[in-house]
């Protein structure tokens, strides 16, 4: 008899454990935040570019807009209709007042991706991989302003993955490296787990052309590798054997990043990055490292492409962080948000050895570190709140 119930229970887990997980996140208390998403690279329904962040937003209860129901709804930038249409939500068309009425309003932002919207990725043309035509994207000067309006209120601001890069003017560019005391050296680059064209559809063809006219030579990659993209179309390529020694990035954190934001001492990263600098007001919290041998460390050092830079930037003054990479696209199950404890389980069976899934990344390096940065802004914020609702009563 008592084996039939234990046979029952066990049949019953899969069930029982989703609902209760599910029943201890809905009797959290919401927590009220006024956040802005401004994500200019929506090209489907599914907001896969800031997909990572509404997850947490969802699962910490961060509720000022309506995430809970919608986590797409809560956002500035590309909003994207049926049968090829779209609208723009943006501070574009504001007055210089407008756009300060509109960060005093807000408690914090994250600027997940300004590459914008183009001709073949919208229409679902043929060649998704050839460059085209821009339709919408790229920072304007009232961005700055909001940034930098934030930033005085002692805001939290994040940005991450191509925030300073085309099709940003360099005029706004200028001055957002200068509020943010960063640099960008002008490459990105993202590793394939194959660099055979033949094999792996997602190689832009641009690149193979651009590879072709600048080395006069065809594309003869088969194995895996890193591919970097300079702004001015220099193409750099390194292959594992040939002239690398690890095919993919590592990213180590710091004894302070560890500690404080819960990052793992070393990761793999398997997408998209960018090759930034940062001024002494800025703290470097992890480090990507490109494991060459000789030939590749030559060929990195000829394009003035360091084989160790930064991964996540923090700033020492102001309430500011940079993620060096396409930390917030993540095909990640935005479902799971409202299970309390999914960490444990996706922790326990996800494989660390299958480089091209993004998964890992997300839950042992960007929750634990964008849920920290949140938790302890958040406390602060509401001890404030709490000292400026006593000192109201006093005054009355």
């Amino acid at each position: 008899m008592k084996r039939k119930y234990l046979l029952i229970f066990i049949a019953c887990l899969p069930i029982l454990v989703p609902l209760v997980s599910f029943i201890h996140w809905k009797l959290k208390d919401n927590r009220p935040l006024k956040v802005l998403v401004y994500d200019m690279t929506v090209p489907r329904k599914s907001y896969d570019e800031h997909k990572s962040f509404s997850w947490i937003l969802i699962n910490q209860k961060y509720t000022t807009f309506d995430q809970l129901n919608n986590p797409a709804i809560d956002y500035k930038g590309l909003f994207p209709l049926d049968n090829f249409k779209f609208v723009t939500k943006d501070f574009l068309k504001l007055t210089h007042k407008e756009v300060i009425q509109v960060a005093d309003s807000l408690d914090m932002a994250y600027f997940t991706d300004s590459y914008g919207i183009y001709t073949n990725e919208w229409y679902g043309d043929t060649l998704l991989n050839e460059r085209s035509s821009r339709i919408y994207g790229g920072l304007n000067i009232n961005d700055i302003t909001l940034l930098q309006s934030m930033q005085d209120s002692g805001k939290l601001v994040m940005a991450e993955f191509n925030f300073l890069a085309s099709p940003t003017p360099n005029s706004v560019r200028r001055a957002a490296e200068k509020l943010l005391d960063i640099t960008w050296s002008g490459w990105v680059g993202r590793y394939y787990d194959s660099l055979d064209t033949l094999v792996n559809a997602d190689i832009p063809i641009w690149a193979k052309r651009l590879y072709q006219q600048q080395y006069n030579k065809p594309w003869d990659f088969h194995e895996a590798g890193i591919l970097f993209i300079h702004e001015d179309s220099k193409i750099v390529v390194l292959e594992l054997g040939v002239t690398l020694k690890d095919e993919i990035p590592w990213v180590y954190s710091s004894e302070y990043g560890m500690q404080k934001y819960g990052l793992p001492q070393e990761i793999t990263y398997p997408y998209w990055f960018d090759i930034m600098q940062c001024g002494k007001s800025n703290r470097i919290i992890s480090k990507y490292k490109i494991y060459t041998n000789d030939e590749g460390k030559k060929m990195l050092s000829e394009s003035g492409i360091p084989d160790v830079f930064p991964s996540v930037i923090e700033n020492l003054e102001k309430k500011y962080y940079y993620f060096c990479g396409d930390y917030c696209d993540n095909p990640i199950f935005v479902e799971s948000s409202k299970l309390s404890g999914v960490s444990f389980l996706y922790n326990i069976f996800y494989n660390k050895y299958n480089y091209i899934d993004r998964n890992p990344f997300f839950w042992k390096f960007y929750k634990p570190m964008v849920s920290n940065i949140m938790e302890d802004y958040y406390l602060q914020l509401s001890k404030e709140r709490i000292t400026g609702k006593v000192a109201d009563l006093k005054s009355n």
